[in-house]
């Protein structure tokens, strides 16, 4: 009875630990993306090349947060508080697939284009700030782009356009 009771204590006193490591590490990763808000995504400032891309829309080229791993896919925009009006990240998933996004600790309303291999935006989602619904893509995708509400509307870029310079 005794010995049961040990354990019972070291699994609670292991299980804080564990959850003590988990905080520090959420906070590591909260202070690194806040230094990397102050790069350039939520302002107009030059980021670096480190985790950027260039992509282009209709005639225009845009620089990009990229998100080719699975740890930035998972952060993702989480945790920013704006973003410049041609800020946005894009997402290169492992493979196609249907892809799925959620809007976990994201402060700020995006819209959601998925993208296919090929470069066809095959959907334009509005996304809802901290709403834990997932989005899925309506056929399978290898990318996903990012951008403030709205944004794709005033650019006029619609289902069915081509994002070209793929990475």
């Amino acid at each position: 009875m005794q010995t049961s009771w040990l354990k019972m204590i070291g699994s609670l006193v292991f299980t804080g630990l564990l959850f003590i490591g988990s905080v520090t590490i959420t906070n590591a990763v909260v202070q690194d993306i806040s230094s990397e808000n102050a790069q350039g995504l939520d302002d107009t400032s030059s980021a670096n090349d480190d985790g950027m891309v260039t992509i282009k829309l209709g005639d225009k080229d845009y620089r990009l947060a990229y998100a080719d791993d699975n740890m930035e896919r998972q952060l993702g925009l989480m945790y920013r508080r704006k973003m410049c009006d041609d800020c946005g990240m894009l997402f290169k998933f492992d493979s196609v697939r249907i892809a799925s996004i959620w809007m976990k600790n994201t402060y700020i309303p995006l819209d959601l284009a998925y993208i296919t291999e090929q470069g066809e935006i095959v959907a334009i989602k509005q996304l809802t700030p901290h709403d834990l619904t997932s989005v899925p893509s309506p056929k399978p995708v290898l990318y996903a782009l990012e951008m403030n509400q709205g944004w794709f509307a005033k650019q006029d870029i619609r289902v069915g356009d081509k994002v070209e310079m793929l990475p």
